[in-house]
């Protein structure tokens, strides 16, 4: 009988090998799952840049914190834990992963929202273990909210990798092309960007991949290209197989802009090569979260991998759905995240 089941398997595994098909422990160990999500900041502040006077600008300030209220952010992460207990993607890439604090003005600030705590407890009560494996702190900006408090904003992106997963070489840094803001009363705002990176080890195999993520500036092309050309030199330097995967607030048809900068330059993008070019929306809902139905109607976000040494298997969006909303009726983001499955050539 040992004979016959010996006979047996080794009959399976040359039709599997004959077919093509590896073995599902051998396949597992040789792929990679990533995302990439947005998770918004929890306010419009582009009407902030808009202020004609310093009253108008405390104004503009008090409402963009009282929006961060209203769209609960620990309401979206739990809705954020639920997504990525589906999928399980062993890194996610995270922009806009932001800080918040208030205090009186003049006084010691406070955290209010911590939006990196705030889902890592939530990943964790879904059964989740992730830990922050690099996180990039692009700067701090506090001002007024009212006559008697402020309010401080950090933004940063994060890379969370799943617990036991080797992670060596974690690094920041900062783009040198940032936007400088002047407001017509006199006051300068710098807004830098940046990017963080890890290597990343396949489950059981010596193979490593760099996993980069990066929120590239919006509304300003010159800034945003510039800062995709030095992202893309950065990563040029890896010794092993790339993804940059993130926001990157370009369209697939502009091919001067970040996109083209990577699809023409050893990169292809994971989407269009499982689904081709249609579909695929990522952004973008209302401030608000509450719109219905969905306005999703742009692709600027992606995961970019290197062909010669990676293939995408797989690519579905989440939070994209009614039924991903929270139940106060709250769409987990202002974008939906991109799961890629990648397989080691």
């Amino acid at each position: 009988m040992a004979r016959r089941w010996a006979a047996l398997l080794a009959v399976v595994g040359l039709v599997a090998a004959a077919l093509g098909l590896a073995a599902p422990a051998e396949a597992g160990t040789r792929q990679l799952k990533v995302a990439t999500y947005n998770i918004y900041l929890g306010a419009d502040l582009a009407p902030l840049a808009l202020a004609q006077t310093p009253q108008e600008l405390v104004a503009r300030v008090g409402i963009a914190y009282d929006q961060v209220v209203a769209t609960d952010f620990p309401s979206r992460a739990r809705a954020i834990s639920r997504l990525v207990r589906n999928e399980r993607p062993e890194v996610i890439g995270l922009q806009e992963v932001a800080l918040w604090k208030k205090g009186p003005l003049g006084g010691p600030l406070h955290t209010t929202y911590d939006f990196l705590d705030i889902l890592l407890r939530e990943l964790r009560r879904a059964g989740l273990h992730y830990r922050a494996a690099a996180v990039d702190t692009t700067g701090t900006t506090t001002l007024p909210i009212s006559a008697t408090e402020q309010a401080s904003f950090t933004n940063r992106d994060a890379i969370l990798v799943q617990d036991g997963l080797p992670v060596r070489n974690a690094q920041s840094h900062l783009y040198a092309a940032k936007l400088v803001i002047t407001t017509p009363f006199g006051v300068t705002f710098t807004f830098p960007r940046g990017w963080s990176a890890v290597d990343v080890a396949l489950k059981g195999k010596p193979a490593r991949v760099r996993v980069a993520t990066t929120h590239l500036q919006p509304g300003v092309p010159a800034i945003r290209n510039a800062q995709g050309q030095e992202l893309y030199a950065a990563l040029a330097q890896s010794p092993y197989p790339v993804t940059a995967l993130g926001d990157f607030n370009a369209l697939p048809t502009e091919a001067t802009g970040p996109y083209g900068t990577f699809t023409t330059g050893g990169y292809d993008d994971a989407w269009r090569t499982v689904h081709g070019p249609r579909d695929g929306f990522t952004a973008v809902q209302d401030p608000d979260l509450r719109n219905l139905p969905s306005k999703l109607n742009s692709r600027i976000d992606y995961v970019f991998y290197q062909p010669t040494h990676l293939s995408a298997v797989s690519a579905r969006l989440i939070g994209d759905k009614v039924r991903d909303r929270t139940p106060t009726g709250l769409w987990p983001s202002d974008h939906a995240g991109l799961v890629v499955r990648l397989r080691l050539q």
